[in-house]
């Protein structure tokens, strides 16, 4: 704020969404950061012969399992592939595999797909011209798709739900399945039963006019799914609903043998045999065609037959052997370039002179590789919009920062006479592993410079002044995180806002015992409820509160006086059932030690053993046995130790007020009678106790009892057929 109290600056970022900005090649995270667009990664080297292995003849496929294990069919060996998702020991899947027609037998499978709902694996028995279906835990044959002829021969069909050479598979969350029937051109849909959608190929057909669909993948965009379809005859990726009808396409015309593809929340992946590398481009169509293209995979030179996502923020590669996919890190490595650029200005109605005054970009720090440059543009008029960076590809338009703020220079003066609009920009660079990270762009405006506190003189001069208040802004800087500080002070008193480094500093202004082994939540709420325990202190509810804080246990806190009231018998017959109650002999009542009134002389006075009381203190002698006493139930239960008890004990003492005196009592399971026998209230019912060896002190109490069967007891223990037996043997005497 300036000095009169007026907001004096405009944060850019707002709703965590960059809503007034437009960017290309940034990534915006769930916290509102932008970086560069993430590439994928190999984390390690690559594996051994991959540079001599040739380009896959045709794709193959590659599934996760639902307990994590990767399945991928190696089409030249005729059998699909298990990697433990343990010890990543590989092993052919059991019962499976065998160049084949029958059952279970396979010749060249490409495609594999988990079905979301069924809980089974598909595989596309491409030379069999079907998908066969098993179960994973038993690998039991559960369904055959694509209609063999009725003679059981597995051979080639058109006709709608017919199959010829299918080739990739893919499923959504309802349970459909897309298949690429490679032999017939198109993509078929199946529902979850295996009956073919036959409208759906024909909206896509009629739509898009497909020359040679090879792969098929399913993305998600909201809560709807999004068919991903490469044609390899087109070069172009097609995207459609889930009827088949067309939504966009990506051309991708630089791939010349393209295998592989696989959809990300990010991106979708492509591999390129000819080049050999693995390839990302955008989802969304913002931008023209040679902004779809984001960039290479970082360390990854080889074939691409299969890809798939791991779920676990991974890519699996399969190279069209019988190798191991080979796994990529999604967000490892990072664009080249990216750039953000204000869509419309901010506007600065002051009638301030100096209304621009400093831009600040809360950046996150640089790693070794990664740049960032600030651009601005002020104007007189909305309608003097620079150019949009998208255009060429960077912050071109002299109009942007004159002279150009340094590069890496997170915060500066903006540049040039006093304007009312301004425009924000920002550079992102990279060497491919690191990428700067932006929160907010911070814009002020009307700010009070140092120039304030110096001599009216200084002020005369119009330019003189304009001068000066930049060149005194230099100074700022260097007392800026002082005055933040000063600023924050309020914020070291605030138990919730408080850094954690100073929690033990204002817990000592409370007088407050704060323990090393609580975590932060814990030393927070109790420097919050410090004050309001302190007002409950010496009370039972207190002491209660401080034992379940410091100790952590709780304790029942019983009161005798509380228990004492004053009687007397009824006078007649007709006295009211409240007063039959309280004055029933010997069961609601007992005789007192002393007499209400004290000492009476002539009567209950012995020499040197009484003393007087005044009228208004009548009645106190036959309180003082039970006043300023109390007891303290400790249960003996699982979190009970004998240092909590001393930790109890140790508490009770610093804590209770000084004039009392207190019995600290264990509750364990025993019932006694006039202490601890009122069943569901004070008392634990126990089972029988254990048997105890010779030499050895019970645990709970004096009791001893021998392990064995007890012995019979006359008229006790001796109901036959109940509580007797009868022995085996004689009895010699």
């Amino acid at each position: 704020m300036n000095g009169n109290g007026a907001v004096n600056f405009f944060y850019l970022n707002r709703d965590n969404r960059w809503l007034d900005f437009h960017w290309v090649g940034l990534e915006l995270d769930k916290d509102g950061t932008l970086r560069l667009e993430s590439l994928p990664l190999l984390e390690g080297d690559l594996p051994q012969g991959l540079e001599e292995l040739p380009a896959p003849a045709g794709p193959a496929g590659i599934a996760v399992g639902p307990d994590g294990a990767i399945y991928f069919s190696d089409p030249a060996g005729h059998r699909v592939l298990r990697v433990d998702r343990c010890d990543q020991s590989l092993a052919p899947v059991p019962c499976l595999g065998g160049e084949g027609e029958r059952p279970a037998q396979f010749r060249e499978p490409r495609g594999l797909l988990f079905h979301p709902l069924r809980r089974t694996l598909f595989v596309a028995d491409s030379g069999n011209h079907r998908i066969q279906i098993f179960d994973p835990d038993s690998w039991q044959l559960v369904g055959i798709w694509g209609q063999p002829d009725p003679a059981g021969q597995p051979r080639p069909g058109s006709e709608p739900g017919r199959l010829n050479t299918p080739w990739s598979l893919a499923g959504d969350s309802m349970g459909n399945v897309y298949v690429v029937d490679s032999g017939n051109r198109r993509v078929q849909k199946f529902d979850r039963g295996g009956r073919v959608v036959s409208s759906f190929w024909e909206n896509m057909h009629r739509e898009a006019g497909l020359s040679q669909p090879s792969e098929v993948a399913v993305g998600v965009h909201g809560d709807a799914a999004e068919i991903y379809v490469f044609d390899r005859g087109l070069r172009t990726v097609f995207i459609f609903d889930a009827d088949g009808h067309q939504l966009r396409s990506i051309r991708v015309a630089n791939l010349a043998q393209p295998m592989g593809l696989a959809v990300g929340k990010h991106g979708l992946y492509i591999g390129d045999n000819t080049r050999r590398l693995l390839l990302k481009y955008k989802r969304a169509l913002s931008f023209p065609e040679d902004r779809w293209f984001v960039g290479e995979a970082h360390r990854y030179e080889g074939p691409v037959a299969a890809l798939a996502l791991d779920g676990g923020g991974g890519l699996l590669v399969h190279t069209g052997t019988g190798r191991i996919p080979i796994r990529l890190a999604l967000r490892g490595a990072y664009a080249r370039k990216g750039l953000l650029w204000a869509r419309q200005p901010v506007c600065n109605k002051s009638t301030h002179l100096e209304q621009w005054h400093r831009l600040e970009a809360s950046l996150a720090p640089l790693s070794s590789g990664a740049h960032f440059h600030l651009f601005v543009h002020t104007a007189q008029n909305a309608a003097d919009t620079p150019d949009s960076p998208a255009i060429t590809g960077s912050f071109a338009d002299p109009r942007w920062s004159q002279p150009p703020l340094p590069a890496d220079v997170t915060e500066g003066l903006i540049p040039g006479a006093p304007q009312d609009y301004a425009w924000t920009g920002a550079e992102f660079s990279s060497e491919g592993l690191a990428s700067p990270v932006l929160s907010q762009i911070r814009i002020d405006f009307d700010h009070q410079t140092y120039l304030q506190y110096l001599p009216a003189i200084y002020q005369e001069d119009a330019g003189a002044r304009h001068f000066l208040a930049r060149f005194l802004t230099l100074f700022e800087s260097l007392f800026d995180d002082v005055e933040t500080r000063i600023d924050d002070l309020a914020r070291l008193f605030d138990p919730e806002a408080a850094p954690a480094a100073f929690l033990a500093w204002l817990a000592g202004w409370l007088a407050l015992d704060v323990r090393e082994e609580w975590d932060e939540a814990q030393k927070r709420q109790a420097i919050a409820t410090a004050f309001a325990m302190y007002a409950r202190r010496g009370t039972a509810e207190g002491l209660r509160m401080a034992v379940r804080r410091f100790v952590g246990v709780d304790i029942h806190i019983e009161e005798p006086i509380l228990q004492m009231a004053w009687w007397s018998l009824p006078p007649d017959e007709g006295a009211s059932a409240l007063d039959a109650q309280n004055g029933v002999l010997g069961f609601t009542t007992m005789l007192a030690p002393v007499e209400a009134q004290g000492a009476v002389v002539g009567s209950t006075a012995v020499l040197d053993h009484s003393h007087l009381i005044r009228q208004e203190e009548f009645g106190a002698p036959l309180f003082e046995d039970t006043a300023h006493q109390f007891s303290v139930q400790l249960y003996r239960g699982p979190s009970y130790s004998e240092q909590k008890r001393n930790e109890v004990q140790a508490l009770l003492i610093r804590e209770k007020p000084a004039h009392t005196t207190y019995h600290l009592c264990i509750v364990e399971p025993h019932m006694r009678v006039g202490f601890q026998a009122r069943i569901g209230v004070d008392s634990i019912v126990a089972g029988p106790p254990p048997a105890t060896t010779l030499g050895q002190v019970p645990s709970f109490g004096p009791a001893l009892v021998l392990g064995g069967e007890p012995a019979g007891q006359i008229g006790g223990l001796s109901q036959v057929g109940r509580t007797t037996r009868l022995g085996i043997g004689t009895v010699e005497g």
